[in-house]
């Protein structure tokens, strides 16, 4: 198992994967399965907080089913953190911390940008408050994703990531 940090991640922004170090944080993420960085021969790797924060970040605002009014969620694209991650697949299991699970078909959100909030209506989500991660999809911005089998995947909570082909 590979923990990375912030100086070795934005070398990973910057070209191919490489070898990454230890979080200087709690680990609240672990991504797992086709990791193609070098050195996690497991292709297991976990972020804490300020890895995830240094991603690019992204705001999506939009309601919800558990919510009342659309709140203004932040954080890095999944794809971004893909990317920096060199992980490839075409599915993703996402896990939640009371271990729920749901299989999500890649191909077929990449295109609506979801990202994996941190921040909601600029307060740091706590485990109290659905975080310290919450996979959040633009709802408002696209009908179609208004129905059980997109919102399902809107898991909070979310502690890991399993990339399969």
């Amino acid at each position: 198992m590979i923990k990375i940090g912030l100086i070795p991640l934005l070398f990973c922004l910057a070209g191919p994967a490489m070898a990454l170090e230890a979080p200087q944080g709690p680990v609240i993420l672990t991504v797992s399965g086709n990791v193609n960085t070098e050195g996690t021969p497991a292709g297991k790797v976990e972020l804490d907080l300020s890895l995830i924060q240094s991603l690019p970040q992204h705001e999506i605002v939009t309601s919800n089913p558990w919510v009342d009014k659309p709140h203004h969620y932040k954080g890095p694209k999944v794809a971004d953190l893909l990317a920096a991650l060199d992980a490839k697949g075409k599915s993703i299991t996402l896990t939640a911390l009371n271990s729920f699970q749901i299989k999500v078909d890649w191909e077929t959100v990449k295109r609506y940008d979801p990202i994996l909030a941190w921040q909601d209506d600029g307060i740091t989500m706590r485990v109290r408050d659905k975080g310290p991660l919450w996979f959040i999809l633009p709802l408002d911005q696209y009908p179609e994703l208004k129905q059980s089998a997109f919102t399902d995947m809107m898991i909070w909570q979310l502690s890991a990531l399993d990339i399969q082909n």
